[in-house]
């Protein structure tokens, strides 16, 4: 049963990456309206407390948001804890 629900996490985890992903390709070129409100409705309840914290940090820059950056460190390290667990 716990392996299950490892490999579920780690699913989800990829699947969060996958569009996150997707969102940093998106800031690069010109997509359509639509596709970025739903891009942003499923990314920012994981980015916005990684920018708040952010903001109180050295790293706050009005240039860029390195924010999609840090979640995918975030994601790839609890993917590797979650893979640790299932062996």
């Amino acid at each position: 049963m716990n392996i299950l629900i490892y490999k579920t996490f780690y699913v989800f985890f990829n699947v969060i990456e996958i569009i996150l992903f997707v969102y940093i390709i998106s800031s690069w070129f010109p997509i359509p309206n639509g596709i970025k409100k739903i891009l942003l409705t499923l990314i920012n309840p994981f980015l916005d407390p990684i920018r708040f914290l952010l903001k109180r940090s050295i790293f706050n820059t009005s240039v860029s948001d390195f924010s999609p950056i840090i979640g995918i460190v975030i994601l790839s390290y609890l993917q590797n804890v979650l893979s640790q667990l299932i062996a």
